[in-house]
């Protein structure tokens, strides 16, 4: 589709330098510091360059009773950050390690989806909006040529059990269709397999309950969330052996691990039970079961690095919320810092943290000034080393 006009990139620096964490040495820099809200987006698919020198995050600001999302860029090296998009609409996709990223934007009651490139800061508009239900897109396929998204239908809505779809977009034809549709998949996570595309993963909130105007009542019922795979045309179901009865219920907090085609998950645990039995898992379509990958921390929100070698996860229920690095392959974690979030219900009060794909840097929020803020956190090679 067409391209995008020109614009000036101007770089700021509003870096804070803060104590090294003595257990490990990882040195703190908060990148931002302005009186706004900066969200490193979600960890599930990190949006970031494959070299690790530049990520994405928003920043969003409340007035006059609007709230408003702008799409900032963080130059890694420099710690400096540069608006790339004033207004854009809630939802930013990729396929993650990529360094291309989309998001929509309105323009005279027209709506976009923009892809940008971290690279080059090059701009093209990729798809034209007009009449496609979707809110936003949640996860680009790795040839930059597909994006799915969710939507509630609310005629579908019936005793608060809704039937969402899941829509393909289809950039290079202009073409978009329902691919599958399933009951309580209203919180799905879409997730293209990072290598090949052929995949899509899906967490499905089984007894979740809506309102009649697709308001969430209850996010989960007693069954508890699990996950399944369809192939790319939304065929295909693959159940994976992961959330009651096979395991304990799914947290919501999911990812694909590399190239290797295995999906990296945390499950609902008790202290004793992380520690006993771990509630990391990891378990590829078509397992029987799904395998142990770490014992010891409770861990919630996780991230897979861009060479399937690492996790990194936060741990909700401890003080000071701690980002925990570990090892996928030996299963040795480690906490790296303190990410000082509170925990709220808002999402930017939460870690999420990733890793930048050279295993250099961990990003992660925290409001622990009380402005939500974006952190780098280095990763001393050394304790790479001990892990492995």
């Amino acid at each position: 589709m067409s391209g995008h006009e020109d614009f000036v990139i101007r770089w700021e620096n509003e870096v804070v330098i803060h104590e090294r964490f003595e257990i490990t040495g990882s040195q703190l820099f908060q990148v931002t510091s302005a009186p706004v809200i900066s969200n490193n987006i979600y960890c599930e698919q990190s949006y970031c360059t494959p070299d690790g020198e530049r990520f994405a995050f928003i920043r969003v600001s409340y007035d006059h009773g609007m709230w408003s999302t702008s799409l900032w860029v963080c130059d890694v090296p420099g710690k400096r950050i540069a608006m790339v998009e004033p207004n854009i609409e809630p939802g930013v996709a990729n396929c993650k390690y990529t360094g291309i990223i989309y998001y929509i934007i309105s323009k005279k009651g027209q709506r976009e989806i923009v892809r940008l490139s971290l690279e080059n800061f090059e701009k093209e508009t990729v798809f034209d909006m007009s009449g496609v239900p979707l809110r936003r897109i949640q996860s680009v396929s790795p040839d930059q040529r597909y994006a799915v998204g969710t939507y509630i239908p609310l005629d579908k809505i019936k005793d608060g059990r809704a039937t969402p779809q899941i829509i393909k977009l289809d950039f290079k034809t202009g073409e978009w269709f329902v691919i599958h549709e399933n009951v309580d998949i209203i919180n799905t996570h879409l997730q293209y397999e990072p290598s090949k595309g052929k995949d899509i993963l899906v967490q499905h909130n089984r007894g979740a309950l809506l309102d009649r105007y697709g308001n969430i009542i209850r996010l989960v019922g007693e069954e508890g969330a699990t996950l399944y795979v369809i192939d790319d045309e939304g065929k295909n179901y693959r159940q994976l052996p992961v959330g009651k009865p096979y395991t304990n219920p799914v947290t919501g907090h999911e990812c694909w691990i590399g190239d290797t085609g295995e999906v990296l998950l945390t499950t609902v645990a008790t202290l004793k039970e992380a520690m006993r039995n771990g509630n990391v898992l990891a378990v590829k379509p078509g397992d029987k079961r799904a395998r142990i990958v770490s014992k010891g921390y409770l861990i919630t929100h996780i991230s897979a690095s861009k060479d399937g070698k690492f996790f990194v996860g936060d741990i909700l229920g401890v003080k000071g919320r701690p980002i925990v690095v570990g090892s996928i392959e030996t299963g040795k974690s480690m906490i790296l810092c303190l990410s000082g979030s509170s925990r709220g219900r808002s999402q930017f009060s939460h870690p999420h943290p990733y890793m930048t794909g050279d295993n250099r840097w961990v990003v992660f929020n925290s409001d622990k000034t009380g402005i939500p803020q974006v952190y780098l956190a280095s990763v001393p090679t050394e304790l790479l080393e001990s892990l492995t």
